[in-house]
């Protein structure tokens, strides 16, 4: 599926509207440039993205991203240790040992346009760590193991 997206020339002529105040002139402007009612529904109800400056669709992260995850748990990020507390053991299996733990900020749940558009947090959320071992030499098996718990941590 390709994305659509809007021109550089496009995203310079409404840089300046604010998508929840707009002019009758300003959303006859939107409906003149940008073909894809999808895209003027997008810009119209949610502003647009501070990354990638293309109309947000609503989620946490931008439209690329809606194409490889389903939602926003599917993102992957690096968390410091320290983000954790009541680290337990669990488990040792043939790729690494499991943990449970308190990740204290917990994942992504929404944007928070009103404050200086940050994203919110669940807060503490009990989660598995998994140490890989061995995870310097990659091959197959590992990936497929790295994917399971991917899909685990997606799954709900």
């Amino acid at each position: 599926m390709d994305e659509i997206k809007l021109s550089d020339d496009i995203l310079e002529k409404i840089k300046n509207f604010r998508y929840y105040r707009l002019t009758n002139e300003q959303e006859s402007l939107l409906d003149e440039l940008i073909a894809d009612k999808e895209l003027i529904k997008c810009y119209k109800k949610h502003g647009s993205c501070n990354i990638c400056n293309q109309p947000r669709t609503g989620n946490i992260y931008c439209r690329l991203s809606q194409l490889k995850g389903k939602n926003e748990s599917q993102i992957i990020e690096w968390i410091e240790y320290d983000k954790f507390e009541n680290v337990e053991y669990l488990a040792k299996g043939g790729f690494g040992t499991t943990y449970k733990a308190i990740w204290k900020e917990g994942c992504f749940t929404s944007w928070d346009f009103l404050n200086n558009n940050q994203l919110k947090r669940s807060g503490g959320t009990k989660v598995a760590l998994k140490c890989l071992h061995n995870s310097q030499d990659i091959t197959a098996d590992f990936l497929k193991e790295v994917e399971s718990n991917i899909l685990v941590c997606g799954s709900g």
